[in-house]
């Protein structure tokens, strides 16, 4: 089994091809000039509404949707703990399969190469066909020095890249607005996110770009944000949301377009991007498991998201 070490002497390797690529930003790059291609840009929705399905009433939602997928919660108190991956995995795929539709990103709890199911689950995940999958979060302790904890956790980050390159998976940092007084997200802002991934390819991990998170924690200032992560972005999680109230103060989850995102934000941040993954957290309706007598209006909120997002992406009509 490879160690920590021999990983980070990988990683440098790793560093130098992604450098010698980034002097030829075209190689490797779908032409889009034709139009996007719907199979290189798949539409996954974010699961967490229907984790009270078996996988079978699962497929069948999703499909309704119209969705090529899903983004599938294999983590702690998701719909599949990671223990069980192996016999579970499978049968989510081959019932999700049936209905035309797969685990595009499996979004799980791992942070580190030394917790103890991340090697196996993602292993497990790879032979499933699964290609993305989003990690776990980062938070930083207000009340210590930042730069050591962004250094801890870009050590941490550049051995979890070399697993991912060694086992052929693609992972996902997600951009998570909210802070307090004692715990934050690292990410957030764009410019820790960057400084974490500084020399790590984003074909090993990159970042699941938020398109809520983004506009709710940086403003008028997304801009630079997006500016400062771009060449790190392998996914974008579409979602939407307004501030309100007397002070304009108070947040709420809205559908998408009727927010802070519009297409024109959609389409900034996804101009000159490879293909890959988008997917809609559809959270206006609650973030929460819907009971089965709910699943029917959840399935119409996603359709109406999917249609914009469709609309967006000039994809022809389901």
């Amino acid at each position: 089994m490879p160690t920590t070490e021999s990983r980070r002497l990988f990683l440098q390797k790793l560093i130098a091809t992604s450098g010698a690529l980034a002097c030829f930003p075209g190689l490797g790059f779908a032409d889009d000039s034709q139009g996007p291609i719907p199979d290189e840009w798949p539409i996954a929705i974010f699961e967490k509404v229907f984790e009270g399905l078996n996988y079978t009433e699962l497929a069948k939602a999703v499909s309704e949707t119209g969705a090529d997928g899903i983004e599938a919660t294999i983590r702690p108190g998701g719909h599949i703990e990671p223990e069980v991956a192996a016999d579970e995995v499978p049968k989510m795929s081959e019932a999700l399969g049936k209905q035309g539709c797969r685990i595009v990103i499996a979004a799980t709890a791992v942070r580190s190469v030394d917790e103890p199911h991340t090697e196996s689950l993602l292993k497990v995940l790879k032979e499933a066909g699964v290609t993305h999958y989003r990690m776990g979060h980062y938070h930083l302790d207000l009340a210590k020095p930042m730069l050591p904890q962004l250094r801890n956790y870009t050590a941490q980050a550049r051995d979890l890249a070399a697993m991912n390159q060694e086992i052929g998976i693609q992972g996902l940092y997600q951009n998570h607005s909210g802070a307090n007084r004692k715990r934050g997200y690292l990410g957030a802002l764009g410019w820790d996110a960057a400084m974490m991934l500084e020399g790590i390819s984003p074909e090993a991990l990159g970042i699941a770009f938020d398109t809520r998170h983004l506009k709710k924690d940086t403003g008028s200032s997304w801009w630079v944000a997006l500016a400062t992560v771009r060449d790190h972005i392998r996914s974008i999680y579409v979602k939407d949301g307004i501030w309100k109230g007397p002070r304009g103060d108070q947040y709420e989850d809205v559908p998408l377009d009727m927010g802070f995102v519009n297409e024109e934000v959609f389409s900034t941040i996804r101009n000159g991007l490879p293909p890959m993954p988008l997917c809609i957290h559809m959270e206006w309706m609650g973030y929460r498991i819907f009971t089965k007598p709910e699943i029917p209006s959840a399935v119409k909120a996603h359709q109406r998201d999917i249609r914009t997002l469709r609309k967006w992406m000039n994809f022809p009509e389901a």
